[in-house]
Parts: structure tokens; C-alpha cells; sequence
């Protein structure tokens, strides 16, 4: 590392420079390299390199879950975090994978750098304090559509919800709800799951940014593709810096996410996908009602923006100060942390404690919606269709076939109205949020 010594003419830094290895790559880019961490008020700095020749030389290795394989040649010697003589920092910004509910993976680990709000080093998916462009500036700021504004959208044929995905493929199957939410209410979708609108393009034949298509709409389905705790994507900062109300589906626990607890529609409150439509129905034409979703906006008569009406989770959590040494729960906030890390393991001021490995993440929900009949609904059409098909095959080669086949295909359609008529009675009374 480099020594400590007068500023560098050329950088302008002082003091000394420290590496960080990055093992892996960041999705097959060597995405980090000559990343200077010099902007944390302290007296010194760090660079990460992707350069593995320094390991020799750094405290402190990083690794991509997503990129870091254990049962291969392809890693520093084991015994260097066993012992354990580096600290070896896995990063990840998604929800847990099976391979990491294994402890012959976890246990190779000395810290989490995650989203998780327990993790080591805190990376959440929005920007720590008030400065613009921050989650709490976006939380506080002015709606871009007025409610009047809004309603004459809806006259004119626009959806009351949207929902942006490309994933169909979600581990908690998300798509099975919203494909019932639309047989009781109107979804504009767009992207590649479930899609039913195409994407909105300037008189230039320039397309709309996402926020430009959110905006009009009065509610958006902030959904998570994993249910786990604290796992919460920028899906929820977009509504909320529109004023459109968040309807939310992921962690058990919002509070330290959301402004208030009237300010999101939570999935979990109603029974079932028609009431929750029952409920947005009632707000779509009930403005006072509506308004009362997006009141945290509007603390006080005059445009001055205060914070104190805010969750004290939510501040805890982000409202972190905007100062150099200010270090929030975000990616600047968690480079200056690691760098710190970093420096104190060099300068011999903390020990690696050999017990401390990364906990296994059991607070997923797994195949969350894949197990209602609205499952078996999503792919009863594919199913029939199929039969069909097979029908028709049959009936060329055999006609005594096609009859067995046809009589099948009825107890099939039979049992599957059998499963969503008991899942009907099943359904209990709704919560309705406190206006």
C-alpha cells in the first residue's frame, strides 16, 4: 500500500492508499477497477482493484455472490478466512439463493455487505439523507400529477393501476396475482410479464422514460419478486416520488421503507386479489379517500418540507446527514465503511474475530403465490389448450382414444373449479386500511 507521505500533486489525496480486492468480477466486468474511495472525510484513501496480484498485499477481499463459485480451483486459500487472516466480504443485492442457505457456503464468509439491515456493511437500494435526489427527498416530493389531473387520465381510458416487469419467472410467482387483480380491476402492463400495453412513445418516436409512464396512474404495483426481510427495490422509490400510491407485496416488515403506514396498499391486507380490487375501486372514486394515501406529502399549509412527521424507522434507517462523513446505508456509505474496515485491519486497530460468519437467510418466503388456486387459474387456459392439441392427435389415429382423452379432460376442468370454488369460501373479511 502506499506509504504516508505530503498530498499527491496529481491526485490532491493525502495520507496514505489502501487496497481492496475485488476476487470476482461484478457480472463478468471488471467493474470496480481503479475505483478511488476518497470521499468519506477521512485522512485516507482506498482503491479497488479487480487486480488478484495485490492480494498479498490488502486486508480485505471482496466477493460477488452471484459470481463466486466454492467448489472450484478459482479462490484465494480457504484457510486465509478461516484462520482467519483477510477479511473476505460477499456482496449481494438479491434475495438469497439456494446455494446460500448452504453453511459449507456461508461459513466461508467473514461479512455481509447486503441490503439487509443486519448485514455488516448496509447497501440498501436508495440513497441515504435529504440531499436531492435521496429517498426521503423523493418521499417529500410534489406529486407530479394533480388528483384532478389524474381522474381526467382515467376518463380518458387509463388504467387506476400499473405494473412494470420483465420477470415471469419470480420465486414467489408473483404474476398469479396480478393476473387475478385484472379479472376485478383494470392493469395497465407493461414489459415483458403479462403484458397488455405497449410502451409509450414521445411524438418524436422517442420512448417515455419509466417515470414518465408511472406518473398519471393513482396506484402501482411496487412488487417484490422475493418475499424476505428488508429486501426492497427501487420498485417503491418510483411511486412515491410520483405521488402515485404504492400497492406493496415483499418483507413482513415495510416500516423502515415507507414514510407512513397509510402511505402503501400492502397485498397482505386483504384476503384475497378481488377485495384488495374491492378496496381500490372505493379510493378510485372517493378522492378524499385516495389523498389520504399520499397525506405524508402534505404535513403542513405551506410548501416547506419537515421531516418529523416521517417513521422514526424510516429516519432511522435514512435520514443520515448529507455531510462527507455522513455515511448512510447506501453504496457510498458502504465503500467508506469498508474502507475504514480496511484501514483499521492494515493498521492493526480490530481483529477478525474467527466465530463471525454470515448468518443463512431463512426469512424468505418461498413460491409465496404459487400454491393459491389462482395458480392453478394462470394455467388452466395452457392446459386446456394443450389437451386440445393432444385431442386433436389422438383423433386421427384413434376415435375410442379421443373419448377416454375428452372424459379425462373434464374431471381435469372439474377439479380445478372444485379447488377455486373452496378457495371462494375460504375467504375471509378484509383489513381496510385506517383512512
Amino acid at each position: 500500500m502506499s506509504e504516508v507521505g505530503a498530498v499527491d500533486p496529481t491526485t490532491g489525496r493525502p495520507g496514505k492508499e489502501y487496497p481492496i480486492l475485488w476476487w470476482t468480477t461484478w457480472f463478468w466486468r471488471h467493474q470496480f477497477e481503479g475505483r478511488v474511495v476518497d470521499f468519506c472525510g477521512l485522512p485516507y484513501t482506498c482503491r479497488m482493484t479487480h487486480d488478484r496480484s495485490v492480494y498479498k498485499d490488502t486486508s480485505t477481499v471482496i466477493f460477488h455472490a452471484s459470481m463466486f463459485e466454492l467448489d472450484t480451483k478459482d479462490t484465494p486459500p480457504l484457510e486465509d478466512a478461516v484462520l482467519p487472516k483477510k477479511a473476505w466480504i460477499v456482496i449481494t443485492e438479491e434475495a438469497p439463493k439456494d446455494f446460500q442457505q448452504d453453511p459449507r457456503w456461508t461459513n466461508v464468509f467473514t461479512h455481509l455487505w447486503s441490503y439487509h439491515l443486519t448485514a455488516d456493511f448496509v447497501q440498501t437500494y436508495f440513497t441515504g439523507g435529504r440531499a436531492p435526489y435521496s429517498y426521503l427527498w423523493s418521499i417529500m416530493k410534489k406529486p407530479a400529477f394533480t388528483i384532478e389531473e389524474k381522474n381526467q387520465r382515467r376518463r380518458e381510458g387509463l388504467a387506476p393501476v400499473a405494473w412494470i416487469a420483465s420477470n415471469c419467472k419470480s420465486l414467489n410467482h408473483r404474476q398469479y396475482y396480478v393476473k387475478q387483480l385484472q379479472k376485478f380491476i383494470d392493469v395497465d402492463v407493461y414489459g415483458k410479464c403479462l403484458k397488455n400495453k405497449e410502451w409509450p412513445k414521445n411524438p418524436d418516436g422517442t420512448e417515455l422514460d419509466t417515470y414518465e409512464v408511472v406518473a398519471p396512474y393513482k396506484f402501482y404495483l411496487a412488487i417484490e419478486n422475493s418475499n424476505c426481510d428488508d429486501y426492497v427495490t427501487e420498485k417503491l422509490e418510483r411511486p412515491f416520488a410520483l405521488g402515485v400510491v404504492p400497492i406493496v407485496d415483499g418483507p413482513k416488515d415495510y416500516s423502515p421503507f415507507i414514510p407512513t403506514r397509510n402511505s402503501v396498499i400492502k397485498e397482505d391486507d386483504f384476503a384475497s386479489p378481488a377485495h384488495l380490487a374491492r378496496y381500490l375501486h372505493k379510493l378510485d372514486n372517493d378522492d378524499a379517500a385516495y389523498m389520504r394515501h399520499l397525506s405524508f406529502k402534505y404535513p403542513n399549509s405551506t410548501d416547506a418540507k419537515t421531516w418529523e412527521h416521517l417513521s422514526p424507522k424510516l429516519r432511522e434507517v435514512y435520514d443520515t446527514g448529507d455531510g462527507a462523513d455522513d455515511w448512510g446505508n447506501d453504496s457510498r456509505g458502504s465503500e467508506c465503511k469498508i474502507c475504514k474496515f480496511t484501514h483499521d485491519l492494515a493498521e492493526g486497530f480490530t481483529k477478525l474475530d474467527p466465530k463471525h460468519r454470515l448468518p443463512i437467510d431463512r426469512t424468505c418466503q418461498i413460491d409465496k403465490w404459487g400454491k393459491t388456486s389462482w395458480a392453478l387459474d394462470f394455467w388452466s387456459s395452457y392446459i386446456l389448450l394443450a389437451l386440445a392439441v393432444l385431442s386433436l392427435l389422438v383423433t386421427l389415429v384413434n376415435r375410442r382414444a379421443r373419448g377416454a382423452l375428452l372424459r379425462y379432460a373434464g374431471v381435469m376442468i372439474s377439479r380445478v373449479q372444485n379447488i377455486r370454488g373452496s378457495h371462494v369460501d375460504e375467504v375471509k373479511e378484509p383489513f381496510i386500511p385506517r383512512s
